[in-house]
């Protein structure tokens, strides 16, 4: 049974419903991601870490990642803290935009609270987001788990997940981005991140930035260009099939990955997973919410089957 650790923040997402009513679910990218692996992936064992309070929020918040089939043994509970929440807005075109209430997240706290397992793990996943969250000592903590976990044979997943307000400067950002991007094996790039952070203008100035830190296995997300895949001295292009009725793209990065990370751990190619990964998160960004639910999922696209070499099924989406 393959295996995935994902370290991170899940959060109470609040979204419109009308003018006068507010919808309750629960989302964060990299407990996102978690779901949208485990469910492109069921026999896949996918533990989330991660820290909460001792709150009726909390609880249901880890009632629902059981009830995705997520490994929560792991996630940590805090007296004196709860969980984050954030409110969503979404414009005419499907672009969001959010209000945060963190401060008081038992999340913020993680490394402190949790006690990391000593297994092997088939990937560990963290995103940007996860690091901004932590101050300075837990992310030295967290850079030195993944050390541990990729000496024991694990792949390191990282998705840099720039968002400015969690920093102090950029140049903090721009440091530990640095750090976290050399820790890890497939990374996750994105035009939009970069050009934020870096000043990168081109596809050509984060190859060059990224190549000393001798990543694996570098994944480009352009949106709704085609994905740009490179591995050492290999280039792969795979063509993004654009979406007809775009509703809300919260989370459509975090799909992605989602869906590439269940292929890949099946053991399919990285094409195949990045091809995998697109169909994911064009049935998300087709409905509201982070979190699509599971009716929608599986009525919204007809089921496109991943065959091994042997012509077993293995993925189904």
């Amino acid at each position: 049974m393959p295996s995935c650790l994902i370290i991170g923040e899940c959060m109470v997402e609040l979204s419109p419903l009308d003018a006068n009513t507010l919808n309750k679910r629960f989302a964060g990218d990299t407990f996102n991601t978690a779901v949208y692996l485990k469910r492109n992936l069921p026999d896949c064992a996918v533990s989330y870490v991660t820290a909460v309070g001792d709150d009726v929020l909390s609880q249901e918040m880890l009632q629902e990642m059981q009830s995705e089939g997520l490994d929560t043994q792991y996630v940590a509970k805090s007296d004196s803290k709860t969980v984050g929440m954030y409110l969503v807005s979404v414009d005419d075109a499907g672009e969001r935009s959010f209000s945060y209430w963190r401060n008081n997240s038992a999340a913020r706290q993680l490394m402190s609270l949790v006690t990391l397992p000593d297994s092997t793990f088939d990937m560990v996943y963290v995103s940007g987001i996860t690091v901004a969250i932590l101050d300075v000592p837990q992310r030295e903590q967290l850079l030195r788990a993944l050390a541990g976990y990729r000496e024991r044979g694990a792949t390191i997943i990282f998705d840099p997940n720039y968002r400015p307000l969690l920093w102090t400067s950029s140049q903090e950002a721009k440091d530990w981005m640095s750090r976290f991007y050399a820790a890890c094996d497939i990374a996750f790039p994105g035009g939009d991140d970069h050009a934020a952070l870096f000043d990168h203008a081109d596809e050509a100035d984060i190859l060059g930035y990224l190549k000393p830190m001798n990543i694996r296995e570098i994944v480009l997300k352009r949106g709704v260009d085609n994905i740009e895949i490179y591995q050492q001295e290999q280039h792969e292009s795979v063509a993004v099939t654009p979406v007809a009725n775009v509703v809300d793209t919260t989370s459509a990065g975090d799909a992605f990955i989602g869906g590439f990370l269940a292929a890949k751990l099946a053991g399919y190619s990285s094409a195949i997973a990045a091809s995998m990964g697109a169909d994911v998160a064009g049935v998300v960004i087709g409905a509201k919410g982070a979190i699509v639910p599971k009716s929608y999922y599986q009525s919204s696209l007809a089921n496109r089957l991943y065959r091994n070499d042997s012509g077993e099924v293995l993925v189904t989406l």
